[in-house]
């Protein structure tokens, strides 16, 4: 049974997205800040080290590699392959009871990322972008994503800004766009547009509070202006009754959190590979 109310669920549904307690402890806070921490710092088997991804401005040579190389990294992909510790993010409990509520008991858990914005690295921006153009099943009503911040995050540091209402406007073309990190691709037409910027809300959130977000939602992220970390763990959960619309892509590694499976359908990962491909270097949904 879901846990989120009729006011929270109207409002995601309405919206395009619902802001939740927190659904973290602090001492688990600071077990996922610390474990990630030591992955960076080369707590790694060897063959996943290259799922520990840079930004863009240190991997290109602009910023010089700072002491700490924890303040370079962009992001930690899909650290669940090669760690418990984070493979507890596929099954928090009151992240399930919450996407429960809006999509069913059958869950599937999928793309878990640990993301960061470099400290002082203003122009490491995510422009606006919708997550359903990466993913190739339906119904997209029945998939959305879950963000949830590790340290206090407003619009200095680089949260997450999104557009009310924008996920009734249908899925844009998307494509790449120079200076930002492979694979964070752009909404066509939308990155600029007066209107758009207007109607945005940036997200002052606090450690442990928790964003569900339609997958159709325009969102993007700024650069981190502050001396302050902004550290985010995200991840996409979908029903168990969608089914695939195109070549499914294996990085995404599809793990059943919930409920039952269902014949035709999305189908779990049994063995996903450790090490990242080449092709999949950079691919980002959710800044």
């Amino acid at each position: 049974m879901g846990s989120l109310t009729r006011e929270q669920i109207d409002h995601y549904w309405r919206e395009g997205y619902v802001v939740l307690p927190p659904v973290l402890e602090p001492e688990e806070i600071e077990r996922f800040l610390a474990r990630a921490r030591d992955i960076v710092h080369g707590d790694v088997p060897d063959e996943a080290a290259n799922r520990i991804v840079k930004d863009i401005s240190f991997v290109k040579g602009d910023l010089p590699m700072p002491e700490d190389p924890e303040h370079a990294v962009w992001k930690i992909l899909n650290p669940d392959r090669f760690d418990a510790t984070f493979r507890e993010c596929l099954s928090l409990p009151r992240v399930l009871d919450a996407v429960e509520s809006l999509i069913g008991e059958d869950l599937m858990a999928f793309l878990l990322m640990f993301i960061y914005k470099p400290l002082g690295v203003p122009q490491s921006v995510h422009p606006f972008h919708q997550d359903a153009v990466y993913f190739m099943f339906e119904p997209q009503d029945e998939c959305l994503g879950v963000w949830i911040p590790l340290d206090p995050v407003d619009e200095k540091n680089g949260t997450l800004e999104v557009v009310p209402r924008s996920h009734t406007e249908g899925v844009k073309e998307h494509g790449p766009r120079d200076g930002i990190n492979f694979g964070a691709f752009a909404a066509e037409g939308v990155e600029g547009e007066e209107d758009v910027h207007r109607r945005a809300i940036a997200l002052e959130m606090q450690p442990g509070e928790c964003l569900l977000f339609n997958t159709r939602l325009y969102h993007r992220s700024g650069g981190n202006e502050t001396d302050r970390h902004r550290r985010v763990i995200t991840l996409h959960m979908a029903s168990t009754r969608c089914r695939m619309t195109g070549p499914g892509i294996e990085e995404y590694a599809f793990s059943h959190v919930r409920g039952r499976l269902h014949e035709g359908c999305l189908k779990p990962l049994e063995s996903p590979r450790l090490a990242l491909t080449n092709a999949f270097v950079g691919s980002d949904e959710t800044d």
